[in-house]
């Protein structure tokens, strides 16, 4: 990600820690949190940061259940 948007990923760390893990990964964030979590911070997001953030979301989401998949199978033998 270029400089410039290094602060999405400050942002999606931030509100990744708020979210619970679910049981079986970790929960999407929802667009109210997300909505309460820049009512919290102050900080505005246009739009486009919103899909930014959501694609961000769901690309960790897939990776973790890839990792959790991983885990499993490698516990399985």
């Amino acid at each position: 990600m270029p400089d410039n948007g290094a602060f999405l990923w400050d942002w999606f760390w931030e509100l990744r820690q708020a979210q619970p893990s679910g049981f079986s990964g970790p929960v999407p964030i929802s667009n109210g949190e997300l909505a309460l979590w820049c009512q919290l911070t102050g900080n505005i997001v246009r739009r486009e940061e919103v899909a930014i953030l959501k694609s961000m979301d769901a690309r960790f989401s897939l990776e973790v259940e890839k990792e959790n998949d991983a885990i499993r199978a490698r516990d399985a033998t």
